[in-house]
């Protein structure tokens, strides 16, 4: 069998005698040798792709391969002189990725040997960059739009991201006709899936993401995330403008959950938030007729002063130690221990299910992971100021009830009351912490951002009352 090496440079490499190893041995010692690997099959038949820029030995199995505990390798050819801690007729459990290491004269070269079956799954879809829901029992696809979307459904544009190795037909990035169902199909080798993508416009939403462009895909990347994540979440749920409020372009009839998560400069104060919002505050006397009906509010980074605007924090009270904002996406990287805030109350029901780790203090919330790059918008409450300076202040001054703090103990995510008076359905939850955030312009693994949905997903029901 041919070796199948994708890093083209690497077997120049070979040619010149560099060796292409990589810097983790080097030094000004014996540099002759080389430990790039030339060929690894498992089982006899299925042999490995080999990326030397990435390290990685990927081996690719029928879509209902299940022995993967127990494989053989039955061919590993590696340049003459090199060692390796793994050899021909070894048996391996590839259940989880395994370290192939290659050692030559003074050279060292780690591999990853990964394992993967075919695979043709969708776990994205947009469309015009409305988010849609993927069910994968019956292999559909439903996106909600509103009449007044601006979506031309007979020409509409779609993304899509699928497994890493599966191909699509019809493809991510083009258009096509969705104003009957359409289906994609992804195909990986003996992984064959195809999809049926249904559009449904929502004439009365039910849930709304609120901000200044008027179409999602105008949205800053940060609220574009945050507003693909209610769309794709919440049925009936859809984006809005603030003019489109203002204007009556669209039905509240119906509405009972809205979501404001505004990345724009901060304020330090309602009069100063109000200058920087004129749109908002033109949409003003309608979004605090939905409040007095009983609609939930959860408010994010700069829009939680909206919170004066709907009357449900006194004017004169807003944060007044903020920084951050107008769409700046670079800031720190996470290492291995995120960043996290604290609650006051772990059994608030805004907290329920939450992932984190042996050993974490029981009141910490993560929800950023390593290699995450935060934004760090934050509005929080300086404690320099009596009426702030602890939770039973804090409380009596908003008539709110203070339940996050950050490391500093400074007040950074709040609910205020509906407007029956009651915490809960119909109340206000404003997320002030800079780590109420949406989008990572670095590459990243989600575990603990997967917290952001589900503390939205619990605010959804415990506003709702659903």
């Amino acid at each position: 069998m041919k070796t199948k090496i994708l890093n083209i440079i690497g077997a120049l490499l070979i040619a010149c005698g560099f060796a292409s190893c990589n810097s983790e041995n080097t030094g000004s010692v014996d540099v002759s040798g080389s430990c790039l690997v030339e060929e690894f099959v498992l089982n006899g038949q299925y042999e490995g792709t080999i990326n030397i820029e990435k390290r990685l030995i990927k081996i690719k199995v029928p879509a209902d391969f299940n022995q993967k505990s127990d494989m053989q390798i039955t061919s590993l050819v590696v340049p003459a002189g090199a060692k390796t801690n793994l050899k021909a007729g070894d048996r391996i459990n590839l259940e989880s990725d395994k370290n192939l290491q290659v050692n030559n004269g003074s050279l060292v070269m780690n591999y990853q040997i990964a394992l993967r079956n075919d695979e043709a799954k969708m776990s994205l879809f947009l469309l015009g960059g409305v988010k849609g829901i993927i069910n994968e029992d019956d292999k559909t696809i439903t996106v909600s739009i509103t009449g007044n979307s601006g979506i031309d459904l007979s020409n509409a544009t779609f993304e899509y991201v699928c497994s890493e190795d599966a191909t699509g037909s019809a493809a991510s990035g083009t258009k096509a006709d969705f104003t009957a169902p359409f289906q994609i199909t992804l195909t990986d080798n003996t992984a064959t899936t195809t999809y049926t993508v249904y559009v449904t416009v929502i004439e009365n939403p039910k849930a709304l993401f609120v901000s200044t462009a008027e179409s999602v895909e105008k949205l800053n990347i940060e609220e574009q995330a945050a507003a693909k994540w209610l769309t794709g979440n919440i049925e009936g749920a859809t984006y809005v403008s603030w003019q489109d409020i203002t204007d009556g372009n669209i039905s509240l009839d119906e509405v009972k959950f809205v979501f404001i998560h505004s990345n724009a400069a901060t304020s330090g104060s309602y009069n100063d938030f109000k200058n920087k919002s004129p749109e908002a505050m033109l949409a003003q006397p309608k979004m605090k007729e939905l409040w007095q009906r009983g609609v939930g509010f959860v408010l994010g980074r700069s829009a939680v002063n909206y919170a004066d605007a709907l009357g449900a924090m006194p004017e004169d009270v807003a944060p007044d130690n903020a920084w951050g904002g107008g769409g700046d996406e670079g800031h720190d990287v996470m290492g291995d221990d995120p960043w996290h805030f604290f609650t006051f109350d772990v059994n608030h029901s805004l907290w329920k299910g939450l992932k984190t780790y042996p050993g974490a203090p029981a009141d910490a919330v993560y929800t950023l992971d390593p290699g995450y790059t935060i934004c760090n918008t934050t509005l929080q409450f300086g404690d320099w100021d009596a009426r702030y300076n602890s939770k039973e202040a804090w409380d009596a001054t908003t008539n709110g009830n203070a339940i996050g703090k950050g490391g500093d103990g400074k007040i950074c995510v709040w609910e205020l009351r509906g407007h029956s008076g009651e915490y809960g359905k119909g109340g206000v939850i404003c997320f002030g912490t800079g780590l109420f955030d949406w989008n990572s312009p670095s590459e990243y693994t989600s575990n603990y951002h997967d917290n952001l949905g589900t503390i939205m997903m619990n605010a959804y029901h415990y506003l709702t009352g659903e």
